[in-house]
């Protein structure tokens, strides 16, 4: 009975040494080292991309920083004068025509 079939298998009951190679183990290992390895790229490059991103923020609110301070009070006051000014010599009209 060297080629004995077994009846759920349906063919020649392997041999235990065909099975697998004794290097099936050390390929598994070899699996779990490069996703390891491409775990920790993955957060070196999310570690990067935090410190890019909080770099331009900083920079957003140093730009908005300076871009505030530009506007001095005196120039604001002026503004200020000019809309009144323009407002005191504007006419609303509402729900009426105009003959001119």
């Amino acid at each position: 009975m060297d080629e004995e079939e077994h009846e759920v298998y349906g063919g020649e009951i392997p041999i235990e040494g065909d099975m697998e190679p004794d290097g099936a183990d050390v390929d598994m290992a070899t699996a779990d080292d490069d996703a390891v390895k491409e775990l920790d790229e993955m957060k070196k490059r999310l570690k990067e991309m935090e410190d890019e991103a909080a770099a331009l923020r900083e920079m957003q609110a140093k730009v908005e920083k300076e871009m505030g301070s530009v506007q001095d009070p005196a120039s604001t006051a002026a503004s200020q004068e000019n809309r009144e000014d323009i407002d005191s010599r504007s006419i609303f009209v509402g729900n009426g025509h105009s003959l001119f």
